[in-house]
């Protein structure tokens, strides 16, 4: 996978659930396919020119600020950020996970 569709999608996932929306309502307020923003926010998928448009405008951000990933300038919202990742993946993620930690210790 693209890693540019990648972090995008990981970008407009964040915004939407930071919104408490749905899938479903996301792709209401942007005319498409609910399957369209699954796709798009597990990166399979690019969105077209115009649906980055109208992202950019029911988020209310810049267009930019749909392509800058947060950095954590703090450890503890980090680790934050790290166990809502990890409660995400199914069990066969979390054992490959769980191998690299101890690899990397």
């Amino acid at each position: 996978m693209n890693k540019t569709k990648v972090l995008l999608g990981r970008k407009i996932r964040e915004l939407r659930k930071e919104r408490k929306w749905t899938q479903e309502y996301l792709s209401e307020l942007l005319d498409i396919n609910p399957k369209s923003i699954l796709r798009i926010e597990s990166g399979q998928t690019f969105p077209t020119i115009q649906n980055i448009e109208k992202l950019s405008e029911v988020f209310n951000i810049e267009i930019s600020d749909l392509f800058n990933n947060k950095s954590f300038a703090d450890i503890k919202d980090l680790k934050t950020e790290i166990y809502n990742t990890i409660e995400t993946l199914n069990d066969y993620k979390i054992r490959v996970l769980y191998n690299f930690l101890y690899a990397i210790k």
